[in-house]
């Protein structure tokens, strides 16, 4: 399909999400252990970036060996849902070793880390997204609220993938209605496919604050936060 014919049809896109039971996710408390940060050289109230050192390893409080995608704030997905996933040429992910370590101890490699890298660009000002805050000495900046939940995407910078992030929104993995559709009759389980942003349509006091992010490397692999952002200042 032609990106031309990509974009009138995306009127609909959806959120990949994690499932509503926290039970299946990975243990956020170990996860932090796997993280570096790297502190701003001239500020104590942000980091200048987040990174993990080394394979993503996910600890999980449940022995399930049939839960084939697995969320922290980052996605592992078991390799035989990933061929399935393949299978359908799907696009916008790279995928990279992973482990995880269930309940009784035991630690599979059979999990490889789900990398989402389509790129929406970024909210236009139509949205109401705006940097309200940005630092001198490192890429942190922090955005306003989102006030018209119909222009948070322009498709014209969408780069036409199937898994695809609109920046300053990089932890919402969103996909298009083909892939949803296919999810949700596929018969795979521990995700959630809901309408995107509607938690922050329906919780507008969450927002008040902003956005704050870091570099858009700390999302996108090295290469592709060069390609999209250097020329916004992001990556």
């Amino acid at each position: 399909m032609e990106k031309n014919d990509n974009v009138v049809n995306m009127k609909s896109y959806y959120l990949f999400a994690p499932p509503e039971s926290r039970d299946q996710l990975a243990d956020f408390g170990k996860r932090f252990a796997q993280w570096e940060r790297i502190p701003c050289p001239i500020s104590t109230e942000h980091l200048a970036k987040q990174r993990r050192s080394g394979t993503l390893h996910h600890f999980v409080k449940h022995n399930s060996r049939d839960e084939l995608i697995i969320w922290g704030q980052e996605i592992a997905v078991h390799w035989e849902a990933l061929r399935r996933i393949e299978a359908e040429g799907f696009t916008g992910f790279r995928t990279q070793e992973a482990k995880v370590t269930f309940r009784d101890g035991v630690t599979s490699d059979e999990y490889r880390e789900f990398i989402v890298t389509g790129w929406a660009g970024v909210s236009p000002p139509e949205s109401g997204v705006h940097v309200l805050e940005s630092c001198s000495a490192c890429k942190w900046k922090n955005y306003s609220p989102i006030t018209n939940f119909e222009k948070i995407i322009d498709w014209t910078q969408w780069t036409g993938e199937d898994f695809f992030i609109v920046w300053p929104f990089s932890g919402h993995k969103l996909c298009t209605k083909r892939v949803a559709d296919w999810l949700k009759s596929s018969g795979l389980r521990s995700f959630a496919i809901e309408i995107p942003f509607e938690r922050e349509r329906r919780y507008r006091f969450t927002m008040d604050a902003g956005f704050p992010r870091g570099p858009l490397s700390e999302d996108l692999p090295e290469d592709l936060a060069i390609k999209y952002g250097r020329l916004l200042g992001l990556e």
